[in-house]
């Protein structure tokens, strides 16, 4: 897994009642920091993922 690499994700992403993005959406990794992942989808919308949470 490196940065600029499309992913599929596992669970839903989200905070609260916030949601970002659902599961089996196609998203491209922006940065890695440790377990921590910055995901981008299709309309450019950034959010924080854990990095189990990608396939």
């Amino acid at each position: 897994m490196k940065i600029g690499d499309q992913m599929v994700l596992n669970k839903d992403a989200g905070y609260g009642k916030t949601s970002w993005a659902s599961k089996g959406e196609k998203v491209t990794i922006i940065s890695i920091s440790g377990n921590a992942v910055t995901c981008e989808r299709y309309n450019g919308l950034r959010f924080p993922c854990n990095i189990k949470d990608l396939e």
